[in-house]
């Protein structure tokens, strides 16, 4: 699968599933996509997630997750523009790659 088809359907997943769950606003973090900086959401880690989403579509979260988080970032969402980004521990948001497979 394609860099495209697994953000697009993590996206997709994403706006599905109502994620996040916590409706916690980002302030300040710049989307990459829209230029909004009043939407930015974190997403949870799978483990936060544990007890509060059915076990089937925690599985495939948790798998996305995975796949999709780089090392020293999270990833969040744009609640405007719907994508799906990478969130630096420096407060920056950038769009949301697929780690190369080995």
């Amino acid at each position: 699968m394609g860099i495209m088809n697994t953000t697009e359907d993590f996206r997709h997943f994403v706006m599905e599933h109502g994620l996040p769950i916590t409706e916690m606003t980002l302030f300040g973090i710049k989307c990459p996509y829209c230029g909004k900086s009043d939407q930015i959401r974190k997403l949870e880690s799978p483990d936060d997630l544990d007890h509060v989403i059915e076990p089937d579509v925690l599985a495939a979260y948790s798998a996305f997750f995975k796949k999709l988080q780089q090392p020293e970032t999270s990833i969040g969402v744009c609640r405007f523009c719907r994508n799906c980004l990478s969130l630096t521990n420096a407060g920056q948001a950038m769009p949301l790659l697929e780690e190369p497979a080995d």
